[in-house]
């Protein structure tokens, strides 16, 4: 097989193992919906979920949040919201926190799915120097790296400076090693030198 040959097969080998990774994280590991936390009436506040009155009722008592519920609200990450009889007056109000409820389950998934996808990214950099096809070998390599990649790219957002000064030498090192590594410099010794004959004469 040709060196380019090779390289094509490394690159698409790559390529399709962090798609397959990512898909089957779709898959077996689905990422939360926002409706399953925030109902029409919360995504839609003030505004009454149902039932929707023909004429905006005219009588409905005013509500009004303390200061106390809003301070508390705002430290907490919610909004204010409204519950409503059937009329579609208010009668109460209330702090959502669907909104940040979905936030810290999403965060958490996303944090989950960057230790797997790192895990496996160490898997086939491992892989790629444990199989013997260099096409193979090279694209379990380049895939490993790339699911690094993808791992420090989904959560660059939410990682601190330190953790992203990190990740970045920590792959920098990482692909030094594997260059030193495939060129054969690494764990290559130099051949020792013969020593030097002796003259068989002795000067007289």
């Amino acid at each position: 097989m040709s060196n380019l040959k090779k390289w094509v097969l490394a690159v698409a080998i790559a390529i399709v193992l962090n798609l397959f990774i990512n898909y089957g994280i779709s898959v077996f590991y689905k990422a939360p919906q926002y409706n399953d936390f925030c109902t029409d009436q919360s995504r839609y506040a003030p505004y009454p979920a149902k039932p929707y009155p023909d004429v905006a009722p005219q009588n409905c008592t005013p509500v009004f949040p303390s200061q106390e519920l809003k301070d508390s609200c705002t430290e907490q990450k919610g909004y204010i919201n409204y519950k409503y009889n059937d009329n579609g007056c208010a009668t109460e109000a209330y702090c959502e926190l669907c909104n940040k409820t979905f936030d810290d389950v999403n965060q958490k998934r996303n944090s989950n799915v960057f230790v797997i996808l790192v895990v496996f990214g160490v898997v086939a950099i491992v892989a790629g120097f444990v199989l013997k096809a260099e096409a193979v070998a090279n694209g379990f390599l380049f895939g490993g790296i790339l699911s690094l990649v993808i791992a420090a790219i989904r959560n660059w957002g939410q990682l601190q400076d330190i953790f992203k000064f990190i990740i970045l030498g920590a792959v920098l090192a990482l692909l030094i090693w594997i260059g030193y590594k495939k060129s054969g410099l690494i764990g290559k010794r130099e051949a020792p030198q013969p020593p030097l004959k002796r003259s068989k004469q002795k000067r007289k």
